[in-house]
């Protein structure tokens, strides 16, 4: 009878392996998403750029960019200079 060990399914350190994998991918694409969304929403011209960056660059240009969103660019209206 073949157990689930010999069958070559992956256990504990494999999954843990592959969950902290998954993990440094998936918060950073989310919060990149957000980010541009909300640059985009804001009529931001570098918009791509701010999803980009938070995505490459991590905590460092996610707080850069909650730091200075508003004069990024605003809902509705043009932010002043």
């Amino acid at each position: 009878m073949l157990s689930i060990l010999q069958a070559g399914v992956p256990g504990g350190p494999e999954l843990l392996i592959l969950f902290f994998i998954g993990l440094l991918l998936v918060v950073p694409l989310a919060v990149a998403f957000f980010v541009y969304r909300d640059a985009k929403r804001r009529n931001s011209r570098h918009a791509l750029a701010w999803g980009i960056g938070a995505f490459l660059g991590g905590v460092i240009v996610w707080i850069l960019y909650f730091v200075v969103r508003d004069e990024v660019g605003s809902s509705g209206t043009t932010a002043s200079v």
